[in-house]
């Protein structure tokens, strides 16, 4: 390694273009192509701790804020949860590539709690039914409109049929999308999916709708128009949808697939054994002088658990912001001692106590048999 040559990424390195969209990224389809297209941050130059000692204050900077802006942008990890996840929407969505246009597509409902990865795990989805589709069959459809296989629409609290048929037209900034009825704005919307080929709505934040309201009612009765009407499947992302009465309709009901993400579990051996070979794997991405094999997985495999509960979103954010102070004060690896200043949402903080009170006491474990005996 020539430490001179040690230089972050900068704003016009493709890998850069991520962090520089601005908040309508996903609501149109320019900033959906960007976050689907966009190769991976490139992950730093590995150091030692003599390596980093060799550089120059400045070049030190320098590559402390790559290793920040590479924390900031890891890429998900695959775990077991995810791709099965992954699996099941894949058979929805194939199941309804080659149907005739007239014929209702499928739909799915991934319910899961805050912190799971479910956003993470369907836009992960919908970047692959993107790349596939422009991969297999160009970026122009036959006719010569722009291939566009996914709209994202982001659902609020206060969400009508016609601002739901504007979010539509918004992803393809349609010139209709100005003036119009909510038929007129659906009627446009379906255009732009027929032209451009679109073969997947992805719906988020479907928890905001409260179906039992009349605007609920309305909208549900919408999504079966969509579904009837439109060439693609519908994947809504939520939480608490059954409560919120999505399946109060019955046709809804028989046509909508309930999908979950389970969090991380140390009930079983299966369970403990997942939770370890994650661990593991995100270990070796982490961008610290000294890390080392375990340093996770075996030395704070119980805090870990404790802090977040097997939920995946408070776990990733616990790591990035100890890696951080990790390089802040030098000390260039991860410790019970660090670990514990870091602090964390309210939900997990709420169930640490009882976490480490169980794992104490030897009532669990997050550690698997097999892995303790290889390790003794």
């Amino acid at each position: 390694m020539i430490l001179s040559e040690v230089q972050v990424p900068r704003e016009d390195d493709p890998a850069w273009r991520t962090l520089a969209l601005d908040d309508l990224t996903l609501t149109r389809k320019e900033g959906f192509a960007a976050f689907a297209e966009a190769p991976d941050f490139p992950p730093p130059p590995d150091m030692t701790r003599s390596d980093l000692k060799a550089l120059g204050p400045e070049a030190k900077a320098e590559h402390d804020l790559w290793r920040r802006r590479f924390l900031a942008n890891l890429r998900p990890i695959k775990t077991t949860q995810a791709s099965q996840l992954v699996e099941d929407l894949t058979d929805i969505l194939q199941a309804g590539l080659d149907q005739p246009n007239w014929e209702a597509k499928g739909m799915a409902a991934v319910d899961a709690f805050p912190g799971l990865g479910k956003t993470t795990v369907g836009l992960s989805f919908a970047k692959r039914v993107h790349n596939d589709l422009i991969r297999q069959h160009g970026r122009f459809t036959a006719a010569g409109h722009e291939r566009w296989p996914v709209i994202r629409v982001g659902m609020m609290g206060d969400t009508t049929i016609k601002d739901f048929n504007w979010a539509m037209l918004e992803f393809f900034a349609h010139a209709g999308r100005n003036s119009g009825t909510a038929n007129s704005f659906l009627s446009r919307a379906l255009d732009c999916a027929l032209s451009c080929e679109s073969r997947l709505l992805l719906v988020d934040d479907l928890q905001f709708l409260r179906f039992r309201s009349i605007r609920g009612t309305e909208l549900a009765n919408q999504f079966k128009t969509i579904a009837n009407e439109f060439p693609l499947m519908i994947l809504f992302i939520g939480h608490g949808l059954k409560d919120k009465g999505l399946y109060d309709d019955p046709q809804l009901e028989r046509r909508i697939t309930p999908l979950a993400l389970d969090p991380f579990t140390i009930d079983d051996e299966a369970g403990r054994t997942q939770w370890r070979n994650f661990l593991l794997s995100l270990e070796q991405r982490l961008v610290l002088a000294e890390k080392h094999p375990g340093m996770l997985a075996d030395d704070l495999s119980d805090h870990l658990y404790a802090r977040c509960s097997g939920h995946i979103g408070s776990l990733m954010t616990l790591i990035k912001r100890a890696c951080l102070r990790a390089i802040r004060a030098g000390e260039e690896r991860l410790t019970l001692e660090l670990m514990t200043t870091v602090k964390l949402d309210r939900a997990a903080q709420g169930q640490q106590s009882q976490w480490e009170a169980l794992l104490a006491a030897g009532k669990n474990t997050s550690r698997p048999k097999r892995s303790a005996r290889r390790r003794g």
